[in-house]
């Protein structure tokens, strides 16, 4: 009996530390359990709160009081690839329609699709954030300046970027527009005789391509093709430049019915599901041309005093290869050689070696920066500069004449978009409050990408 006892007291308590083992590991394995539940809904909430609250509201730029947000800027960032996209297929489509005759078209395209590439996107993503910051300054400025626009101005800007008139396509008035004159003094007349006096004096005639852009008649008569292909008018079928600037415009196919106002609400809301993806709205939009507007009557009162007048020079070159050849030449001229003869015998410049160089009247835009610098540093008519270099070759410069003539419309509103560009550089260096945080680049969106189709027709190389 006691034996019975005995065995049955030594197995309860093998049973009892058995079950206290079972109970610690069990409780171990639940802290477990909860410890890790709670780290990872702590790892979910965190990523939800850093994707939905925390980097929406990232500081990328501050302008005084005023922030840039991260979701603004990405947003921004990814209308502005979706515009450069549409922009370079749309030249890409041209190139095909027109083969060699619209090969400008192809430039236009790969010089928009390489502002995409992979190694370019932080080059992107900071143009943008300088038009966001400048954007801030402008809206500060005419708010200082009490320059206002309406809502219904505003409204009017947006209805004509989606091709809606609802009083009336507007007629383009002409207006007059003031020539300059070629007039000859004595002194000119006695460098450049009549017969090499070149016959359009407005613009150079007969120069290298030193300022890059393509030619003017080549693009007008793309833009006519364009123009016949679409149904524009050439003038609304003006082609961009070489280095085309980022646009923000609205992108949706047009209707043919009549556009009435109810289409043109059903416009603004397929925009917002074409764009909702990036984060981008008709209201955002509405923001932009809101800003444009105010930049555009601030850049007239900035530019308030100026005048449709410019100065500009007459002048003729001879361009050789080496420096050692300039000096060559103008050691000839000081000895007093005939500058036309030496000119059809030295120079490079086929286009008006057999004219004396003669390159005619040109604004300080006109050519490169060093050539220009050194023409309108020339003083005295027949004056000869030292050889000057550029990309082309080596020049000797002598100048004709100097005058002050009276700039076209379009060179006047050009001159004036310069000079307010030129304000806004100096009001921004200026200012002591603009703070661009460290890490905005890991906030530029890569996205859309362009795509490999496009990337292979336009030879575009990552």
């Amino acid at each position: 009996m006691a034996n019975e006892n005995q065995s049955n007291k030594t197995v309860t308590k093998k049973h009892l530390a058995r079950k206290q083992r079972e109970e610690q590991q069990t409780r171990t394995i639940l802290i477990v359990t909860i410890v890790i539940a709670v780290a990872v809904v702590g790892l979910v909430a965190y990523g939800l709160i850093d994707n939905y609250i925390v980097r929406p509201n990232h500081p990328i730029a501050k302008v005084g009081d005023q922030v840039i947000k991260a979701d603004e800027f990405e947003a921004r960032v990814k209308y502005t690839r979706v515009q450069l996209l549409e922009q370079a297929y749309q030249y890409y489509q041209y190139y095909t329609i027109y083969g060699d005759m619209g090969s400008s078209f192809y430039s236009y395209a790969v010089s928009l699709a390489e502002q995409l590439k992979q190694s370019e996107v932080e080059t992107l993503g900071r143009q943008v954030l300088d038009d966001m910051i400048n954007d801030i300054l402008i809206r500060e400025e005419a708010a200082a300046r009490g320059i206002t626009v309406s809502d219904a101005e505003v409204d009017a800007a947006l209805q004509e970027a989606f091709g809606f008139y609802p009083d009336g396509t507007p007629t383009p008035a002409n207006t007059a527009t003031a020539q300059a004159t070629p007039t000859y003094s004595k002194t000119e007349l006695a460098i450049v005789p009549p017969t090499s006096t070149p016959t359009k004096t407005s613009e150079p005639t007969a120069t290298p391509d030193m300022t890059a852009t393509p030619s003017e008649d080549v693009a007008t008569e793309e833009a006519e093709a364009t123009a016949a292909a679409t149904g524009e008018t050439a003038e609304d079928a003006t082609t961009p430049e070489a280095s085309p600037t980022i646009t923000l415009t609205p992108t949706i196919t047009p209707t043919p019915t009549t556009y009435t106002t109810e289409v043109y609400g059903q416009n603004l809301t397929d925009f917002n599901d074409l764009y909702k993806d990036y984060g981008y709205s008709v209201d955002q939009l509405w923001e932009v041309y809101k800003t444009n507007l105010l930049a555009e009557k601030l850049q007239e009162e900035i530019t308030k005093d100026m005048v449709p007048v410019e100065e500009q020079v007459w002048a003729r070159h001879i361009l050789v290869e080496t420096e050692e050849e300039a000096q060559n030449v103008l050691a000839l001229l000081n000895e007093g050689e005939d500058w036309n003869a030496l000119a059809a015998e030295y120079s490079t410049d086929e286009t008006n070696k057999d004219n004396g160089g003669d390159l005619g009247w040109f604004n300080a835009t006109t050519m490169v920066a060093a050539f220009s610098d050194a023409a309108f540093a020339l003083e005295e008519p027949g004056q000869i500069s030292d050889p000057v270099q550029t990309d082309f070759g080596w020049h000797i410069i002598q100048l004709v004449g100097k005058r002050e003539a009276q700039m076209t419309e379009t060179d006047f509103q050009q001159a004036k978009a310069a000079a307010f560009s030129d304000w806004l550089a100096e009001h921004r260096d200026a200012r002591e409050d603009i703070v661009i945080s460290e890490d905005w680049a890991k906030y530029v969106p890569s996205s859309p990408a362009l795509n490999s189709t496009l990337k292979t027709a336009l030879g575009i190389i990552e």
